[in-house]
């Protein structure tokens, strides 16, 4: 029992070396390819036609150089991770592959498979790398990782294909999904009047570091831009501070809201402060993907 299984370790191990340099397997057409040898060779050899010598010496020699094209083909190419957006729960996330050619040839027909996506490319030309977009969706916050590209051909012919695995190996996090409440109407509803409307003197552009009360929404619905209300008096209430038992019911509902909040808050660079359970998390000490990050692997 101990020796099958270190037979049977060696042999993945083995078989793992040569699926990262490119390797090959036969397709149901093979047994077709098969069917016509033997065939060629019964014909051939019962009434000894040359002719038919020739044509199953011809079909042996097409199909066995197709399988020396096929293996330079998908041994020339290389891939690598180029980008990754974020990525949010129940919503589509994109990364995009960078595949190149290591030799003056150029590769044909090849097929990436991620995760459960899989997107084709008929050439990758010697002289210019291609990118590459993957779409996946989540359905579970926390972290993630992108460990393998599988790629793989039928160029020149159908009866075999040709396949190689390259290791990515990203780690990132998926965060929850940004949705409840807006931003707006989370201000609208804790906005607190500092003085009567006749105290108010205008109109300005939102410059940061203005206060989040004064800031004039209904400007921004109609497409003017943020910008903030003029007082002619002063206050010291800076803080947008969002609590986290109290912003929803449950904790998967709290961390979509705080997320859409602190993407929000991100677009119109605005300081915030979220109130969790053991700790104080402050934009003005974290940047937004670490905050994200918190919030999806709490």
């Amino acid at each position: 029992m101990i020796i099958m299984n270190q037979l049977q370790k060696r042999f993945s191990n083995s078989f793992e070396r040569h699926a990262r340099k490119g390797s090959e397997r036969g397709t149901k057409y093979i047994y077709l390819l098969i069917g016509i040898f033997v065939a060629l060779f019964l014909q051939a050899f019962v009434h000894n036609y040359n002719i038919v010598y020739m044509a199953l010496f011809f079909t042996f020699a097409f199909a066995y150089t197709g399988g020396l094209f096929g293996r330079r083909n998908i041994r020339a190419l290389e891939l690598k991770l180029f980008s990754m957006q974020r990525a949010f729960v129940n919503q589509k996330s994109v990364y995009t592959l960078h595949l190149s050619s290591n030799s003056e040839r150029d590769i044909y027909d090849i097929t990436c498979y991620s995760q459960d996506k899989k997107k084709h490319l008929n050439n990758i030309s010697s002289s210019k790398s291609s990118l590459l977009e993957l779409e996946h969706q989540h359905h579970s916050r926390g972290a993630h990782t992108l460990t393998t590209v599988r790629c793989e051909s039928f160029f020149p012919l159908p009866h075999q294909f040709f396949f190689k695995v390259f290791d990515i190996n990203k780690n990132y996090d998926v965060y929850p999904e940004p949705k409840g409440k807006s931003l707006e109407s989370f201000l609208a509803r804790k906005e607190v009047n500092y003085a009567d409307i006749e105290d108010q003197e205008g109109l300005k552009e939102y410059v940061h570091g203005d206060k989040i009360s004064h800031i004039h929404w209904k400007s921004l619905a109609k497409g003017k831009g943020l910008q903030s209300k003029e007082f002619s008096y002063s206050d010291d209430q800076n803080d947008l501070i969002f609590d986290f038992e109290r912003c929803e019911r449950d904790d998967e509902a709290r961390l979509s809201q705080l997320c859409l909040w602190v993407l929000e808050c991100e677009k119109f660079a605005l300081e915030f402060i979220i109130m969790m359970p053991y700790e104080k998390i402050e934009s003005s000490k974290w940047s937004s993907d670490e905050i994200l990050k918190k919030l999806a692997r709490y």
